[in-house]
């Protein structure tokens, strides 16, 4: 269901276990740790569709496990961190932003060690403040923190730049009201992009802010409807909780695409007005979805956890990512295999009129990633391995 969609512009006037591994074990361990992974994911091939092209090669998997000179780098819960990790556009570094305790860990890929890893203070001249949700790296020499209604900029050595606050448009826009910024920004062409929440619904606009002159076009999100079928209601004793998938913004070609990983629709907004979703689906591999008319209600926590797994079951969606050479859209997909422990994984190409090309199943890759990054044709999945940070890498299956 798509809802009319609107512009809007306005402007003013004015805890976790640590442990030291000893030199020896930790080489066995990495050992170990390859040879798992290798495992399950050594080759997979791609089969011809009846809708779409399909890639006939094996592809190759490598495997990288980072090192880190025996101090644990904390992913958070189940790898968390690494959805809001990010890689240098040389593909030379790899930056994971521990949002939890204000650490960034800097590792080099070709050597597969930690570099550094950055303490950042929550108070001082240089304080990020206790609540953050986002991280984006601008360059090789800086880098934005989202915190609280708040953006952050610093450069590699923890120095605060630049503070940009956005708590005032919630305040001064009667269309903002009680509502909040939500994870999963861009900040391109001198503005943030960024979705907004509301506790108890599943409303969300797109705002684009421009701090120079402190203007601000609103968007509506067209598959918002949609967004029912993965939200939940829990109620535990007297307390209601809401749980809903965030709208994020990506990265597009003269433009930002915003994305929920619970949803194959997808919405690119370019610079020139123009709006562009995704055309009638032809994937054999995920259906589209149907509203529901009442968000799931979960009395207890074993009702929260049935559900949760019923999610993972469906196709969940990575952020996107686009080969500016090729002019394609990549998106990877996952859902919780039959077997209840592993996972299938898929991934589809778009063109830019965000037409479903291409798509594929990756036979021998069982394991859930976090992220996806696109370097030179060269496909890097971020995943925890038993809580060590890694990439599945692979060249593009479909070809050119």
């Amino acid at each position: 269901m798509y809802r009319n969609q609107s512009i809007t512009c306005f402007k003013r006037s004015y805890s976790n276990f640590q442990f030291t591994i000893g030199s020896f074990f930790l080489v066995y361990w990495k050992i170990y740790l390859v040879i798992k992974l290798l495992c399950i994911s050594l080759f997979f091939s791609c089969n011809k569709s009846s809708t779409n092209i399909s890639s006939k090669d094996s592809v190759k998997i490598d495997t990288v496990i980072f090192e880190s000179k025996g101090e644990v780098i904390d992913l958070g819960e189940e790898g968390e961190f690494l959805v809001s990790s990010d890689m240098s556009e040389d593909a030379s570094t790899y930056y994971i932003f521990n949002l939890e305790k204000r650490l960034l860990y800097m590792l080099d890929l070709k050597t597969k060690k930690l570099l550094s890893k950055l303490e950042m203070p929550s108070e001082g001249p240089n304080g990020i403040g206790d609540w953050l949700i986002d991280f984006q790296m601008m360059n090789d020499s800086s880098f934005i923190v989202q915190g609280d209604n708040v953006f952050y900029l610093f450069d590699k050595t923890g120095k605060r730049m630049d503070k940009t606050r956005v708590d005032h448009l919630f305040y001064f826009y009667p269309e903002l009201t009680r509502k909040f910024s939500n994870i999963g920004f861009l900040y391109k062409d001198e503005q943030f992009h960024f979705t907004t929440g509301e506790v108890g619904t599943i409303e969300s606009e797109i705002i684009s802010y421009n701090p120079k002159n402190d203007s601000l076009v609103l968007r509506e999100i067209p598959s918002i409807d949609l967004i029912k079928n993965w939200s939940m209601i829990s109620t535990v004793k007297s307390f209601t909780f809401y749980s809903t998938p965030a709208f994020v913004i990506n990265d597009y070609p003269n433009g930002f695409i915003v994305v929920n990983r619970g949803l194959p629709d997808m919405t690119a907004y370019l610079n020139n007005g123009d709006i562009v979703n995704t055309k009638p689906n032809s994937s054999k591999f995920f259906d589209d979805l149907v509203p529901v008319e009442e968000i799931f209600r979960a009395q207890n926590e074993t009702a929260e956890k049935e559900f949760k797994k019923e999610l993972e079951k469906q196709m969940n969606f990575l952020r996107p990512v686009v080969d500016e050479q090729k002019q394609m859209l990549y998106r990877f997909g996952y859902r919780l295999a039959s077997d209840g422990n592993s996972y299938d994984n898929y991934l589809f190409e778009y063109d830019l009129n965000l037409t479903l090309t291409q798509e594929t199943q990756l036979e021998g890759v069982k394991i859930k990633p976090k992220k996806m990054f696109l370097r030179d044709s060269t496909f890097y999945l971020a995943v925890s391995f038993d809580d060590e940070p890694g990439f599945l890498i692979f060249r593009n299956p479909f070809g050119k």
